[in-house]
């Protein structure tokens, strides 16, 4: 099904990428825009206070569908967002932008590896701990509760982020993560769903041995396929459902190595052509840091402008034999 973007706002077009539908054009947006990188373009001194409005602007001229507000930077950061800072960003890009308004919260794993440790957690769910239920079902009332807070501040979708994986593979076992990591997982997507907030799962690493489980969860897309963990667009559309969102790819070490525009282009066409007609955002598997080049980033994100996203142009080029 491919949704016309007359008339359709960013917020319009990747609400319907989420449940399936296929916009005109290629959508795109990042997970994390490293503030420092911010800096640099702007010019501000390290540290300074970055002006939302600047933000808005850089993805206004990237042309960026999505904007994602970080409730948590992960298991292992040393420092996490201020709530009362994110619940205003929400608001803010909710009224001042036409964006689609993700909320970044930790998922059922990382809250468990803040708790313990992540080795603790690691270790826990492999011993099959018996407290793992009991401390599972209070995170899950925890996050619960702060997807009706997201909610109501302006979120419109969430990504819950759990780095469960690595290179080779997921960290715990997958008869494990069956019995004491996807039922929870589950009933996150359930809640978030509940409050008509489709869910996008992020992990790096190699998902593919736990794929099939994290379909059954119910989310509605993964961001990341970390192409250096074995992960492809390509594989991961022809191992999903046709509706399902897929989100990110670009490696972002390929991206900040010299490269003219038509390098760049056959770059992305060799990645993205086998999802032509599909629901997809172009990104990078985990956001831009500092030390890319400004000209690589428009480079980048004008050759995604210039993307035809209908599966009858895919079509008329194979009967063409091109």
């Amino acid at each position: 099904m491919t949704l016309s973007e007359h008339a359709a706002t960013p917020r319009d077009l990747v609400q319907s990428v989420l449940i399936g539908q296929t916009p005109s054009r290629l959508l795109c947006g990042e997970l994390v825009i490293d503030p420092d990188l911010v800096r640099e373009i702007i010019g501000l001194d390290a540290n300074a206070s970055i002006p939302l409005a600047a933000e808005q602007a850089l993805l206004e001229r990237w042309g960026h569908d999505l904007v994602v507000v970080s409730f948590s930077h992960g298991w292992g950061a040393p420092q996490q967002p201020d709530f009362d800072d994110a619940f205003f960003r929400l608001d803010y890009w909710r009224q001042e932008s036409d964006l689609f308004v993700f909320a970044l919260i930790d998922g059922p794993f990382s809250a468990l590896a803040k708790a313990w440790s992540w080795q603790d957690a690691i270790m826990r769910i492999s011993q099959d701990d018996p407290e793992i239920p009991v401390v599972m079902a209070d995170t899950i009332v925890d996050l619960s509760e702060l997807l009706v807070a997201v909610k109501k501040a302006g979120a419109e979708g969430v990504i819950i982020g759990d780095d469960i994986a690595y290179r080779r593979g997921p960290y715990i076992r997958p008869d494990h993560l069956r019995q004491h990591y996807f039922p929870y997982l589950t009933l996150l997507t359930l809640a978030a769903q509940d409050l008509e907030l489709p869910v996008i799962f992020h992990s790096d690493g190699n998902l593919w041995p736990i794929w099939d489980d994290l379909l059954n969860t119910g989310i509605n897309g993964v961001q990341c396929l970390d192409s250096y963990s074995a992960m492809s667009l390509a594989l991961a559309r022809e191992r999903s459902n046709p509706e399902f969102c897929l989100w990110g790819n670009l490696d972002i070490g390929w991206l900040s190595q010299p490269r003219d525009k038509p390098s760049m282009r056959s770059h992305l066409h060799d990645l993205l052509d086998p999802l032509v007609g599909t629901p997809t955002i172009f990104g990078t598997s985990g956001g831009l840091a500092p030390g890319i080049p400004l000209d690589h980033l428009d480079a980048l994100y004008d050759i995604v402008r210039s993307f035809s996203w209908r599966t009858a142009r895919r079509t008329e080029i194979s009967a063409l034999g091109l």
